[in-house]
């Protein structure tokens, strides 16, 4: 009798297995062929870039392209989309209109973009440039301009170096590189495929962080404000002729407004600097008109759920994010349009599909991710419970994992698993239909300066896809051509679905992923 209950129940077990795997099969069939074959990526990504773009924080058109990503979730039959607020003192600042020229020793159309959060030039203006090459000493800045600049425009930093452009502007992830970041054995190593540090600090110590590398400028844009100056000038090495007006992160109620402030080509800065290097002083006609303004009902997150089906898992949660605010210069496709739309279109393979997750599945599109994770830290410390204290809500453990997609458009390689060992073999297995696409590529590695930093703090198994690069670091991250001609359909339509095929595996699984030690 043992003899024959033993067969009975091994013959059980493979007719339960076989089930299970042609159960998993046909579910991953039906995502491949609603990804694949009826993808609407691009659909959205179009959207989101050319109608909806840009989403600089606390904007009106922010609040609009929120408003048009919850109408779309639902008409997708998603069960609950909603608005979640992030911030009460988050300005929105728009431009209605500009012009940077050179009047002498020639004319020349200045190629130029205002930073954000800057002031109005109160009409057209005029003036010489003056050259501060080094302006982070304040004090001996002070002591060498003052009473020397009223009514001149300040040109600010380095000349650029020059640049052949030998190197390839875009690239994907070589074999090489991809088998050195799966050989790695510490979360943080001396070549890391991202960059990678130690989140908790990060996370406990973000807004002073972001203040003395971001905001270390104020006291120097307060005493040119004292001195009557007009405007400044910077640039960043992007070339060629690549506008790069990322660097101003005024944008709470309190902070400092800077003067008008352009980011220029480098062309354009080497050219003017030289100038003055030779003894000439360049006049710099310009006119900035823009718009600080406070309505706190722009800063939203855009949740959405579907709603797991078994009644003893449907609680616990299989979250998805990218964030949706952009920078100003462009449609911000490719940071992070072309993440929000993946991760949309995660959710529409899945309702589509007509699969029931186990698991609730739950979205989140994030606000102010560009001025220090502003969005998804409101979202934890309001669900998981405030930094730097030991407390924590219920709300943590009901979390089976967290995936974001933040790195440009291109095609996703495999997972940063941030020190996390214990899921390495739950991914391989999960990801293993799709090595033919090679994105099963797995590292140990931690990469940072993105919202799954705040997941990862609290525990909660938070992981960034590896994504090819692309010309994501070399042309269009957060610059003015940040545009939807640099987001490839393939990578697109790959990334949405592997990772609708990811996150509905994690759903049905009877276990929550393992936490880190």
């Amino acid at each position: 009798m043992k003899r024959i209950s033993k067969i009975c129940t091994l013959v059980f077990l493979i007719v339960a297995a076989t089930m299970y795997s042609q159960t998993k099969s046909q579910a991953l069939s039906k995502i491949n062929t609603e990804g694949f074959q009826k993808s609407q990526v691009m659909p959205l990504i179009t959207d989101l870039s050319d109608v909806y773009g840009p989403r600089l924080t606390g904007t009106d058109q922010y609040l609009t392209a929120a408003q048009w990503a919850k109408k779309t979730m639902e008409s997708w039959g998603v069960d609950k989309v909603y608005f979640e607020n992030y911030c009460d003192d988050c300005m929105g600042w728009e431009v209605n209109s500009f012009n940077m020229e050179m009047t002498e020793p020639a004319y020349m159309k200045i190629q130029a973009y205002p930073y954000a959060w800057t002031e109005s030039s109160n009409g057209e203006q005029i003036g010489d440039l003056i050259w501060i090459e080094n302006h982070t000493d304040l004090e001996k800045v002070k002591n060498e301009w003052s009473g020397k600049l009223k009514g001149k425009t300040i040109l600010i930093g380095a000349a650029p170096k020059q640049n052949m452009l030998f190197d390839a502007l875009s690239t994907r992830y070589t074999e090489a590189e991809i088998e050195e970041a799966e050989k790695s054995i510490v979360p943080a190593p001396t070549n890391p495929l991202g960059p990678s540090i130690g989140n908790v600090e990060l996370i406990k110590n973000i807004d002073a962080i972001f203040n003395s590398i971001m905001r270390k400028n104020d006291g120097f844009f307060e005493f040119l404000k004292e001195e009557g100056a007009l405007s400044i000038l910077g640039t960043t090495p992007f070339y060629p002729g690549i506008l790069h007006p990322s660097g101003t992160y005024n944008f709470r109620e309190s902070h400092v407004k800077p003067l008008p402030y352009f980011a220029l080509s480098p062309e354009n800065f080497g050219k003017l600097s030289r100038l003055i290097a030779r003894g000439i002083s360049p006049k710099i006609k310009f006119h900035l008109d823009s718009e600080l303004y406070l309505k706190p009902e722009n800063n939203v997150n855009i949740i959405g759920e579907i709603t797991g089906t078994d009644a003893k898992l449907k609680d616990e949660v299989v979250m998805i994010g990218a964030h949706f605010d952009s920078w100003h210069p462009a449609s911000g496709a490719t940071d992070n349009g072309a993440g929000s739309a993946v991760m949309m279109e995660v959710m529409r393979i899945i309702k589509a599909t007509g699969l029931k997750p186990k698991r609730t599945i739950r979205i989140a599109l994030w606000g102010g991710e560009e001025q220090g994770y502003v969005g998804s830290m409101a979202y934890a410390q309001e669900h998981y419970g405030k930094i730097n204290e030991t407390k924590r809500k219920k709300e943590v453990e009901k979390i089976s994992a967290y995936l974001n997609m933040d790195n440009g458009a291109g095609q996703m390689r495999g997972i940063y698993l941030q020190g996390n060992e214990a899921v390495k073999p739950i991914f391989e297995e999960m990801l293993a239909p799709y090595s033919h696409l090679d994105v099963n590529n797995l590292t140990i590695q931690n990469t940072n300066f993105t919202d799954h930093d705040v997941f990862d703090y609290y525990k909660i198994p938070g992981f960034q896809i590896i994504q090819d690069k692309l010309n994501y670091s070399t042309v269009t991250h957060h610059t003015n051509l940040d545009a939807l001609e640099y987001v490839p359909e393939r990578d697109m339509k790959i990334n949405a679905t592997v990772i609708a095929a990811l996150v509905y595996q994690i759903a049905q699984k009877d276990s929550r992923l393992p936490r880190e030690e």
